[in-house]
């Protein structure tokens, strides 16, 4: 089982922030919300701040994750578990610092970017949610 926390980064105009992984990593090319594993002894949600720092240079609090949504999802190798955090609020202006593309996307186009088998069903809640 492996935990990993995620954000969808929410703009004023209502777009969510994509991440596309780089070639080199597993899944290469594909497009994600950003964040990353819960590390042994952390929160979904610190180690959501964490990897936003690390990822995209951004700061934000604990109080402004909202728990949306999760995926569970059976890969070959290992289960992934996935709780989404909506977040409207942070510090900065969130920038590639991992080598990948990062796109706003409108909730109506999200279907238009490829992303990992885990994502897709997050797609339909996020879209009514927003």
């Amino acid at each position: 089982m492996v935990l990993v926390s995620a954000a969808a980064l929410i703009d004023p105009d209502g777009r969510v922030l994509l991440a596309q992984r780089p070639a080199h990593k597993a899944m290469g090319g594909l497009w994600e919300f950003p964040g990353g594993k819960v590390e042994p002894g952390e929160t979904p949600e610190a180690a959501l701040i964490r990897e936003l720092a690390e990822e995209l240079g951004i700061g934000t609090w604990a109080s402004c994750l909202a728990p949306l949504t999760f995926a569970s999802h059976a890969y070959d190798d290992f289960h992934l578990l996935m709780p989404l955090f909506a977040c409207r609020k942070w510090e900065g202006t969130p920038s590639p610092r991992e080598g990948q593309r990062l796109a706003w996307v409108r909730p109506a186009r999200l279907r238009d970017y490829p992303m990992p088998p885990a994502d897709l069903p997050l797609i339909p809640v996020l879209r009514d949610w927003l």
